[in-house]
């Protein structure tokens, strides 16, 4: 095949990035809250999941298998950036049977063709905030074939960003955090962006995709949604987490989006000085939140994102 006419990934970004971009993914993305991991291994074990191996696909810097990984004998993470696994290699990891987790340069589209996974083997596939760079008619074939009869899929996306209601300013601050996303970012978003924005409403599933993956069970499928639009579902706090966060940590997190590092790459000569797109923001953000009258510290702010989780199953 003629090499400009071979199908592109998805991802252009991410599975390029260098050593220091993959660093600072890892130092700017935190871990999802306790309340998701639990309801994702309660979905997995209330349907009869077992816990020998589990598969973190797109698995970036790790953090997913790292947590996740200690309710399994074994754990697996596999990524197509190379550096994204040096990376997460150099932080490890251990299973509950205390194995190293084993982290693999490998695309979604090809778990079925790593050694190390035997066919039927897997118990619980997992991705998170990635399906959506997927090819996901060759995810779903590769899953069918490495998971166990039973075995579970998971997959969750985190939407936008949201301010808390409690945040100082809370109004002034969500307008600077949603012009950044909405204005200053929209020629740099993707349509895999668009599918996580919109909470994978239109991710392709086993029975649409052409032609179906039969070896799924439709039945099983549980789609749910938390804090859609930045409306609090419990009316307390972010369910996947967040919390509260300086606009240096906030800034770093952002710095790791898809959709800033395209900005940065097509803006080389604003990329992190006083008018790269991010730092702009976090002084805007300054001038909102103000300063502690007390102790002359600057006010942190609250922030979390809509969720959502697609669980299923394969058959029996």
């Amino acid at each position: 095949m003629d090499p400009s006419t071979a199908a592109q990934p998805l991802d252009p970004t991410f599975r390029s990035y260098t050593a220091p971009q993959a660093a600072a993914y890892a130092a700017g993305r935190g871990s999802y809250s306790p309340a998701l991991y639990e309801y994702i291994l309660s979905q997995h074990k209330n349907n009869g999941g077992q816990s020998d191996l589990l598969l973190d696909v797109g698995c970036g810097t790790g953090s997913v298998a790292r947590d996740l990984g200690r309710f399994f004998d074994r754990a697996m993470g596999l990524d197509p950036g190379e550096k994204m696994i040096d990376t997460a290699r150099g932080i490890g990891g251990e299973t509950r049977g205390g194995e190293e987790v084993d982290y693999r340069v490998c695309g979604a589209e090809d778990i079925d063709k790593v050694e190390q996974i035997v066919e039927g083997s897997v118990d619980l596939v997992v991705a998170a905030m990635a399906a959506h760079w997927f090819d996901m008619s060759k995810f779903w074939a590769a899953a069918a074939r490495v998971l166990k009869p039973g075995g579970s899929v998971a997959l969750w996306t985190c939407a936008s960003l949201y301010c808390h209601p409690s945040t100082r300013n809370a109004p002034q601050v969500q307008q600077i955090l949603s012009h950044l996303e909405d204005v200053t970012l929209a020629p740099y978003v993707l349509e895999s962006n668009r599918m996580s924005r919109s909470l994978y409403a239109k991710l392709p599933l086993p029975w649409t995709c052409d032609p179906p993956i039969a070896e799924f069970d439709q039945s099983s499928f549980i789609r749910r949604e938390w804090d859609v639009d930045g409306v609090l579902t419990n009316g307390q706090d972010f369910f996947a987490g967040g919390g509260e966060t300086t606009r240096a940590d906030l800034g770093s997190a952002l710095g790791t989006a898809s959709m800033v590092t395209r900005w940065r790459e097509a803006n080389p000569w604003l990329a992190n000085g006083e008018k790269d797109c991010v730092k702009m923001a976090m002084q805007e953000l300054r001038e909102v939140l103000g300063v502690d009258k007390g102790s002359e510290q600057e006010i942190k702010l609250k922030t979390g994102s809509s969720t959502v989780v697609l669980f299923l199953r394969k058959q029996v």
